[in-house]
């Protein structure tokens, strides 16, 4: 790419975390200086992010509507001035970024990653910020069909596949199945109380299933679901966390599991968004590790990406996780096989769409 090219990339929420990096990496790697704009809390509880930034500039909004504002306009004559001619917006939505858009200069590009699907349905404020962002990444390539045209802008899918890895201690061969549930307990994302009878049915299997996040022990969600897991006997089965899994521990965990399980179910609520308007954070998990995701067959009917997965219908549960497990080997040898789901190609792909580089499909 010739010269040091400055970039921002931007994350004003101090969230999607799991998307930065493979961002950060695929610019380093094309040469360029890399200025990371987020909230302090998310810098240190990523620590991996420190040897890949050039600098960190930190923000704080939630000060009041004129303040916020008005810290965006600073915002912007920080990209001036550090002649920064790009900045990657990781979440690419909502009213802080409605108005560092509205304060930007016209010579600066703005790009977009897309979480949500909705927001390209009627959302006035993602209007305005599309007056600006005139390319959008969303992170699967089935959502593209998805997406009405909109004009003069343009769209394209990336895997954000790289996660932190370290190196553990030896331990002694795993002698049971595991089963990773990513994210805590959480009704809304996750069909729990759906999935008890589920649990239940490979009771006596030898397995046990993580939940990999936080299951805040003070929630009412979460005492009544350990109060559910006691009542079935299943507390002994599934493992989960009080306190926030950081990367090293999640990491490890992930390099002891079998399969990930979304753990979302058709007309439920944890239907609403997932697989609908947005990914579950368990589908590039599993792309990343290559671990076969264990998802409801009605997903893997319409989603090219799961047709690596291992896939159950409620009332034949215990029977396809058996089956699942038979070929355990032959779905991760598929996805490891696969190119989409490498990270050199993703990140490379990253990086033409940026720079308008002609793109490699």
């Amino acid at each position: 790419m010739g010269e040091v090219k400055n970039v921002a990339v931007v994350e004003i929420g101090g969230s999607h975390d799991e998307c930065l990096l493979s961002q950060f990496f695929a610019l380093k790697q094309a040469g360029c200086c890399i200025h990371f704009v987020g909230t302090e809390e998310l810098w240190q509880r990523n620590q991996v992010f420190h040897s890949l930034v050039d600098t960190f500039v930190p923000i704080k909004v939630g000060q009041g509507a004129i303040a916020d504002f008005m810290t965006m306009r600073r915002l912007n004559s920080y990209f001036a001035a550090e002649k920064i001619d790009k900045v990657i917006l990781n979440t690419a939505q909502g009213g802080h970024v409605r108005n560092l858009c509205l304060t930007a200069k016209k010579s600066t590009e703005f790009i977009g990653i897309i979480h949500t699907l909705r927001k390209f349905n009627g959302s006035f404020t993602q209007k305005v910020i599309s007056r600006k962002v005139k390319k959008y990444f969303v992170l699967n390539t089935f959502f593209l069909e998805q997406i009405p045209p909109q004009n003069g802008v343009r769209l394209e899918a990336f895997y954000p596949l790289r996660f932190p890895t370290f190196e553990h201690s030896a331990r002694e061969t795993k002698t049971f199945t595991q089963i990773a549930v990513i994210g805590g307990v959480e009704n809304r994302r996750k069909d729990l109380m759906g999935s008890l009878p589920l649990m239940e049915s490979i009771l006596d299997l030898n397995m046990r299933i993580v939940f990999l996040g936080k299951s805040d022990p003070d929630k009412e969600e979460v005492l009544a679901f350990k109060k559910a897991l006691e009542e079935k006997g299943l507390q002994e089965k599934v493992i989960l966390f009080d306190e926030f899994v950081d990367a090293q521990h999640f990491d490890e965990a992930l390099k002891t599991t079998d399969f990930i399980w979304p753990m979302v179910h058709p007309e439920t609520e944890s239907a609403k968004e997932y697989f609908r308007n947005q990914i579950p954070g368990a589908l590039n998990v599993s792309l990343g590790y290559k671990i076969p995701l264990f998802v409801h067959r009605e997903y893997a009917s319409s989603w090219s990406d799961l047709h690596t997965a291992a896939t159950y219908k409620l009332e034949t549960f215990r029977e396809d996780l058996e089956k699942a497990i038979e070929n355990h080997q032959k779905l991760s040898d598929e996805l490891t096989q696969n190119t989409k789901y490498s990270v050199v190609y993703q990140e490379e792909n990253y990086v033409k769409f940026i720079f308008d580089i002609a793109f490699k499909k």
